[in-house]
C-alpha cells in the first residue's frame, strides 16, 4: 500500500474546499476577475457516470423492445404479402387455364404483370414506411438518453451541480 504525502503549512486551519461557503471565489476554477483563464473543467464524477448506467441499459433495452417489435410487425405484414400474392398467383393461373387462344393469354398474363407489379410497389413502400417509423421508434429512447447525458455533462458539470 502507497502512501502519499502531504504538503502541510504554517497554519492550523485545515484546507477549505471549492464549494465551501468560506472559499474564496479566486479558489474556484475560474476565479474571479479573470473569467475562465486558467480555468481546468471538472471531470464529472464516478458515481455520477455509474448511476446513470442504468438509465443507459434501460434505454437500450427500450429500443431493443422497438426493434424487436417493429420486426415482428415487418414479419407478419410479410407473411400476409405473400399468402395474398399466392392466392392471387392460384385465382390467375385458373384465368389462363380458361383462355381460348394465345393471344387472349397474352393479354391475361399482361394485366396479371402490371397488377403483380403494382402490388410490390405498394407493398415495398409500405414497408419501407414501416421500417422508417420503427428506426425512428428505436432511435427514440436512445437519443432521449444522450440528450439527457449531455445535458449531465455540459449543464451540471456531470455531478449535479448547476453551471454557473
Amino acid at each position: 500500500m502507497a502512501t502519499a504525502s502531504k504538503k502541510t503549512t504554517s497554519s492550523s486551519k485545515p484546507p477549505t474546499s471549492a464549494s465551501s461557503p468560506s472559499a474564496s471565489p479566486s479558489s474556484t476554477p475560474g476565479g474571479s476577475g479573470g473569467g475562465l483563464q486558467g480555468a481546468v473543467p471538472t471531470p464529472p464524477s464516478y458515481e455520477a457516470m455509474l448511476g446513470s448506467n442504468g438509465e443507459n441499459i434501460s434505454a437500450v433495452m427500450s429500443a431493443s423492445e422497438a426493434m424487436f417489435s417493429g420486426m415482428a410487425e415487418v414479419s407478419q405484414e410479410v407473411m400476409n404479402f405473400a399468402g395474398e400474392r399466392v392466392r392471387k398467383n392460384l385465382e390467375t393461373s385458373e384465368e389462363l387455364i380458361k383462355a381460348k387462344d394465345p393471344e387472349e393469354i397474352f393479354e391475361k398474363q399482361c394485366t396479371i404483370a402490371r397488377y403483380a407489379a403494382e402490388q410490390y410497389i405498394e407493398e415495398t413502400s409500405k414497408l419501407m414506411a414501416m421500417m422508417a417509423r420503427i428506426t425512428r421508434d428505436c432511435w427514440a429512447p436512445v437519443e432521449k438518453r444522450t440528450k439527457s447525458a449531455l445535458h449531465d455533462m455540459n449543464g451540471n458539470n456531470g455531478n449535479g451541480a448547476d453551471k454557473k
